[in-house]
């Protein structure tokens, strides 16, 4: 089906608009919003280095509605999601998630795994709002806040908040974007992991920082 641009609604914000970002707890309500956007930002992030049967099958297998809702069940899970939108009337309006970060009991079977560790699983942003605003609690622009930036503190609250002492993740050894992020919030190099997507094996890096 085809769109008519000059049939759009009014009231549609304009694609070069500032759009600001909201950061709240995911719900179980919020799983196939979830899928949604970690499928479609896994595929932004990554389409272009991997073959596009096994991105897909990776993508159909670990971001479905039905992942998600493990994740938000389990007690050592935190899902913080940054939204679009007016989601300071949050639970009214939730807004529209354009990025998460996930936290889970280590998966990283390869790796000596110390009992209050935890994981970062996934931290996924649209690209589009790298730069956006970020409101606070009071509606009110944070300023010299990024929204990765705002994502990763919160894990590293919600991860001492559940007890950890340790914050672990896996990254691409070619995702030097990434690798920067983190040695600029102090995660060091700890170890390597095999990781597969589909029938590829990546070569992935833990990395690792005390709470």
């Amino acid at each position: 089906m085809s769109i008519d641009p000059s049939q759009s609604s009014p009231r549609s914000a304009p694609v070069d608009a500032i759009e600001t970002v909201t950061l709240r707890h995911a719900t179980a309500a919020d799983a196939p919003a979830l899928a949604l956007t970690g499928a479609a930002t896994f595929l932004e992030a990554f389409t272009w280095m991997l073959p596009g049967a096994d991105i897909l099958a990776h993508t159909l297998l670990h971001h479905s509605p039905q992942a998600y809702e493990h994740y938000l069940a389990a007690s050592g899970s935190r899902v913080t999601v940054a939204v679009t939108g007016p989601a300071v009337g949050y639970p009214d309006d939730p807004g529209s998630i354009v990025g998460y970060v996930l936290l889970c009991s280590p998966e990283l079977p390869s790796f000596e795994v110390l009992p209050t560790d935890i994981e970062l699983k996934r931290i996924y942003l649209f690209s589009r709002f790298r730069t956006a605003p970020v409101l606070g609690p009071g509606g009110a622009v944070i300023p010299n806040l990024r929204p990765a930036q705002a994502l990763l503190d919160a894990a590293v609250a919600d991860a001492r908040a559940l007890s950890a002492t340790r914050l672990l993740l896996g990254t691409h050894a070619g995702n030097q974007r990434a690798i920067a992020f983190y040695h600029r919030n102090g995660f060091t190099e700890a170890g390597t992991r095999i990781f597969q997507v589909g029938n590829q094996q990546c070569r992935d890096l833990i990395f690792a920082r005390p709470l």
